[in-house]
């Protein structure tokens, strides 16, 4: 099919305005990434460079031998094998109970459960409930507040009303219960937006710090954002010094540079494998059909 003049214009405007957008999204990431391996002397010197004349890794050495680094990578771990199946559970079997026609008072709590989208409970009663409950210093603090999600609840919602209710008729015809045809139907159908939520759920909890900074006293148990944080913002790479006597070196700025690279790269190598999911999921769990 051949084009016109104005719509070859048009696609080269695209091309090149999209390479701009691409390239502004992805150099920050490279600079961090670039400036994390270059030598202390360099570093000094050049504000803006685009390729290093040598490279040393002496920075993530010292990364890597920091107790808090290494602990905090682990809590996180921990805290995402934990916490998202945890919100998958809740909030799928949730809202696939408020997509029952006969639930008693489902358009009230419908209204009820859209109320924390637009009012909080507070800084003030939200610590006050955690500490009541006993879990001041407990990793259940950032693990339960978590455990729900209005958003999910409303994803997964729209998703499941678009699956077909003949199937669901069919499998109580042959005398299937709502939990059989829940975990045997709906589940494997829901492939695409369990896998978005799972995503969203493990994202929200790798980078997760206020609730951490707020209720974890014992440093140990920080989890990797909040020691990031605390490298980030408070400078605070004395003890990442003293416990790698080559980090003393190096600038600042080196440690800066590579924490934030091992912090996102986990991450990165997950996305990929699961981004096909991630966006059927967000187109179907965002319409309702």
């Amino acid at each position: 099919m051949k084009r016109s003049l104005g719509e070859k214009a048009f696609n080269v405007f695209n091309i090149i305005f999209l390479a701009i957008c691409a390239l502004i999204m992805i150099y920050p990431f490279y600079f961090v990434v670039i400036r994390s391996v270059m030598p202390y002397q360099e570093l000094v010197q050049s504000k803006l460079t685009l390729w290093p004349k040598s490279f040393t890794f002496e920075s993530y050495k010292a990364i890597l031998g920091y107790k808090y680094i290494t602990s905090g990578f682990l809590v996180t771990v921990m805290l995402v094998v934990c916490g998202v199946p945890l919100t998958l559970a809740g909030n799928l079997m949730f809202a696939y109970g408020l997509t029952k026609r006969d639930l008693p008072g489902r358009a009230f709590i419908n209204a009820f459960i859209t109320i924390p989208m637009f009012v909080g409970g507070g800084l003030i009663p939200g610590y006050l409930l955690i500490k009541n409950l006993g879990l001041i210093n407990s990793w259940l603090s950032i693990i339960l507040p978590a455990f729900m999600s209005t958003y999910y609840l409303v994803v997964s919602r729209s998703f499941f009303e678009s699956i077909p209710t003949e199937l669901e008729e069919s499998a109580m015809l042959d005398g299937a219960s709502y939990l059989t045809i829940f975990i045997r139907i709906v589940i494997p159908l829901s492939l695409p937006i369990i896998t978005t939520i799972a995503l969203f759920s493990a994202v929200n909890r790798w980078n997760g710090w206020y609730n951490a900074m707020l209720y974890l006293n014992d440093k140990n148990k920080w989890p990797l954002a909040l020691v990031l944080r605390d490298i980030l913002i408070n400078n605070n790479t004395s003890d990442m010094a003293a416990d790698n006597r080559d980090s003393m070196f190096m600038m600042e700025e080196n440690l800066k540079m590579a924490t934030v690279v091992v912090s996102i790269v986990p991450i990165l190598i997950i996305y990929p494998f699961i981004q096909k999911y991630f966006t059927k999921g967000m187109m179907l769990g965002a319409v309702k059909s």
